[in-house]
C-alpha cells in the first residue's frame, strides 16, 4: 500500500468514526432526532407498500387513498430493508451511513478519472460535509438521492470521455432513479440534453442529436410510467403533487403575492426578487449544518466551530474552480448540473432548509471545488 492509498484509507476510517459516534450519541441521547417532520409519512407510506403491495395510506376506514404528493422511491428502499428484512430504524441509518460513504467513493473514483490530483480532495469533502453526516442520521429521502445522483455524474462522466451510448443510458437511469427519490431531478431530463449538444459540438450533428434523443428517451420512459400511473389512480398526469405544492406555496415563482418576509415588506416586484433570490442562494451555498437534532449543547457548538470553516473552505474552492474551469469540459458539466440543483432548490423552496436543499449538489460542488484548490495551489491536493 502507497502513502496515497494509505492516506486515503486514513479519511475513510477517521470520516467512519466520526460518523458512527454521532449515530451512537444520537441513539443513546436523542434518539427521537431521527424522525424529522416528513418522516412519519415515508414510514406510513413504506408500510402499506409492504403490507398491502400499494402505494397509498388507509382512511380511517381502512380504504386505501392513493398516494401522488409523494414519489415512491424512498418509500420503496424502506418498505424493503424496514418492512420486508425487519431492519429497524437504526439498522436503516446504518445503511444510510454507507450509502454516504459509497458516494464519497464514487465521486472519488468521477475525480480521479477528470484529475487524480483532484481525486482525494474531492472525497474529503464529501466524507467530512456536515449536512451530508446530519441527514444521513434521519429516516429521509437525502442519503439515498446522494447515491443515485454521484452514479448518475459517474456515468455521465464517462460518456463524456469515450461518447458510449452505454455510459449515456445509464447515467439517464440513474437520474431516472433519482427522480423517483426526489422530484428534484425530474427536469433535468430536459435541461442535460442541449449540454449533450454543446458536448458533442464537435460531433455530427446527427450523432449529437440521436445522443440527445436517447437521453430524453430513457429517462422519461421510466419517469413517464409513473405519471401513468398518477393518472390510472387519481387523474392526475403529474408526476407528483409536491411540485405544484413547493410553486404554490413556499418556493420563489409567485411569492411576491404571498410575501411575509418583514426585510421585504413594501419592496416593489424587482428589488423584491433581486432580494429574497441572493438571500435563497445564501441560504443554499453557505449553511453549515445544523447539529440541533443531536440535543446537546456543546455538539452544537462544536459542530458549528467546525462547520463554518468547512464551508468558507469548499465554497472558496468552488468559486475559484467556476472562474478557472475554462474549456475542461467536466467542469463544465459539473458546474452545469451544480447550477441546475441549485437554481431548482431556490425555485422550488427558497430558503427553507438551504444547507438540506445542498446536499443533493454537493458531488459536483466537491470536483468543483478540489479542482478550484488545484488550480490556485498548482498540485496535488
Amino acid at each position: 500500500m502507497n502513502n496515497h492509498h494509505r492516506l486515503f484509507f486514513s479519511i475513510v476510517l477517521i470520516a467512519l468514526m466520526i460518523k458512527l459516534s454521532l449515530f451512537a450519541f444520537a441513539a443513546v441521547h436523542a434518539p427521537q432526532g431521527k424522525i424529522l417532520p416528513d418522516s412519519p409519512t415515508y414510514l406510513r407510506l413504506a408500510e402499506t407498500l409492504y403490507a398491502r403491495g400499494a402505494f397509498a395510506e388507509q382512511n380511517e376506514g381502512g380504504v386505501l387513498v392513493f398516494e401522488t404528493f409523494r414519489t415512491p422511491g424512498y418509500p420503496a428502499f424502506l418498505a424493503i430493508f424496514h418492512g420486508l428484512l425487519k431492519i429497524p430504524l437504526n439498522g436503516i441509518i446504518l445503511i444510510q451511513i454507507a450509502m454516504t460513504l459509497l458516494a464519497a467513493f464514487i465521486t472519488y473514483k468521477t475525480a480521479l478519472m477528470i484529475e487524480p490530483k483532484i481525486a482525494f480532495l474531492s472525497a474529503a469533502i464529501i466524507f467530512f460535509d456536515p449536512p451530508i453526516t446530519i441527514f444521513s442520521l434521519t429516516i429521509l429521502t437525502e442519503s439515498l438521492f446522494l447515491l443515485l445522483i454521484s452514479l448518475f455524474m459517474l456515468f455521465f462522466a464517462l460518456y463524456l470521455k469515450g461518447k458510449r451510448t452505454g455510459h449515456l443510458v445509464l447515467s439517464a437511469l440513474f437520474l431516472a432513479l433519482a427522480a423517483y427519490v426526489r422530484p428534484v431531478a425530474y427536469y433535468m431530463g430536459f435541461v442535460l440534453p442541449s449540454f449533450i449538444l454543446y458536448a458533442d459540438k464537435r460531433e455530427k450533428l446527427w450523432k449529437s442529436l440521436k445522443h440527445a434523443f436517447i437521453f430524453i428517451v430513457v429517462v422519461y420512459s421510466i419517469i413517464g410510467l409513473w405519471q401513468v400511473r398518477n393518472y390510472i389512480r387519481r387523474h392526475d398526469i403529474a408526476f407528483c403533487a409536491s411540485d405544484g405544492y413547493n410553486l404554490s406555496n413556499v418556493g420563489l415563482f409567485k411569492s411576491y403575492v404571498r410575501n411575509t418576509d418583514p426585510y421585504t415588506k413594501g419592496m416593489t416586484p424587482p428589488p423584491y426578487y433581486i432580494n429574497v433570490s441572493f438571500r435563497s442562494l445564501l441560504s443554499v451555498m453557505t449553511k453549515p449544518g445544523h447539529f440541533k437534532y443531536f440535543q446537546s449543547e456543546p455538539l452544537r457548538i462544536g459542530g458549528y466551530i467546525f462547520s463554518y470553516p468547512f464551508m468558507v473552505f469548499w465554497l472558496s474552492g468552488f468559486i475559484i474552480g467556476v472562474i478557472r474551469m475554462r474549456r475542461n469540459i467536466y467542469i463544465q458539466f459539473m458546474s452545469f448540473a451544480a447550477l441546475y440543483f441549485i437554481v431548482a432548490s431556490i425555485g422550488a423552496q427558497m430558503w427553507v432548509m438551504g444547507d438540506k436543499l445542498r446536499v443533493s449538489t454537493m458531488p459536483f460542488i466537491a470536483i468543483i471545488s478540489a479542482y478550484g484548490w488545484s488550480e490556485l495551489l498548482g498540485k496535488k491536493i
